[in-house]
């Protein structure tokens, strides 16, 4: 746990004389665009040492068909090294799954920015993950961990109803929490994931803040949008990661979001705020249900058991239902 005294510190006095930044994708699959604007803040106070990483996974239809965990094997070239961690390289192309031959955001992000791009693999559970953040720490010195999300549901309370991908982002508000080296929850496109109703999400997040959980906030500059565009541009069309990109450019309102619910776009959509991970896993029983896990399945079954919720992993994936895991223990 970071175990910060009161007052603790804002994220910019964490960035400030810091050797080097892990900033992370909190949900898989696109929120590691999110990293972009935060990258730039980071640099613009002086860290020239920055990486980037997602839990690597991605939704290839509608949101209810779940979420396809990749194989690292699938990256193809790029630096394997070891079960749970690959470096993506600018010339690396997906070869396997759903997805073959598609883009994703790691390969996109490190075609487009000269830092260092990592690919997490999930079927190896929360130790996994956590393995492999330790792991790019180590190499590259990092003294802080940011891990960056988009919208709203790693605010779950348990009395929601939305809420559809709370496993990854439990991982990683966790190994916020936990990792050798301090870590900040960042959330961009406030509202954006439509996972949340927004009175919900002011309702979480003022409590987070009355808990001290609050370590400030900045805004996506114009050069965030046009870094921001360069990836989209690359991508195609994504109604949750480009909300924060099209709220800094005044597209404002209610709008449809994953074909499921309408949400409203507010200025607020066009910040980021950061939080201590800390807090919000004493408020999201998923968090609490998936510690202590040793597999993806048994993080799986807990969020089940505990939340009532089925994993973003546990969902159709074009199968038939009932959906067994896509990696059952062995």
């Amino acid at each position: 746990m970071n175990g910060w005294k009161s007052p603790k510190p804002s994220v910019e006095e964490l960035l400030h004389g810091c050797a080097g930044v892990l900033i992370a994708g909190c949900g898989g699959g696109g929120d590691l665009v999110q990293s972009v604007s935060i990258m730039n803040y980071a640099k613009n106070l002086g860290v020239n040492n920055v990486c980037l990483a997602t839990i690597s996974v991605n939704w290839w239809g509608a949101f209810s068909d779940g979420c396809e965990v990749f194989d690292l094997d699938w990256f193809q070239p790029a630096e394997r090294i070891g079960p749970d961690l690959a470096r993506i390289l600018p010339d690396t192309r997906l070869t396997g799954g759903m997805g073959a031959g598609k883009p994703t955001y790691e390969i996109a992000m490190a075609r487009t920015f000269d830092v260092p791009v990592y690919a997490i693999h999930l079927g190896n559970g929360l130790p996994g993950v956590r393995g492999a953040l330790e792991e790019i720490i180590r190499r590259h010195g990092c003294e802080l961990f940011i891990s960056a999300d988009i919208g709203s549901d790693a605010f779950f309370s348990g009395e929601e109803t939305q809420v559809c991908s709370p496993l990854i982002d439990a991982f990683s508000v966790l190994c916020a929490s936990e990792l050798s080296i301090p870590g900040v929850y960042a959330l961009n496109g406030y509202g954006g994931d439509a996972e949340m109703h927004m009175a919900h999400l002011n309702r979480n997040v003022g409590e987070c803040m009355r808990r001290g959980g609050f370590l400030g906030a900045g805004g996506i500059t114009q050069r965030d949008v046009v870094d921001l565009q360069r990836v989209f541009d690359m991508m195609g069309p994504d109604d949750v990661e480009q909300w924060p990109c099209r709220a800094a450019r005044g597209e404002l309102g209610v709008f449809y979001c994953k074909r499921l619910w309408g949400v409203e776009r507010i200025p607020a959509a066009a910040a980021t705020f950061y939080f201590d991970p800390d807090v919000i896993c004493g408020m999201n029983p998923a968090i609490q249900a998936v510690r202590g896990t040793k597999t993806l399945q048994q993080a799986e079954d807990a969020i089940y058991a505990q939340c009532g919720i089925l994993s973003e992993t546990r969902l159709a994936l074009e199968l038939p239902y009932p959906m067994p895991p896509q990696r059952a223990d062995k």
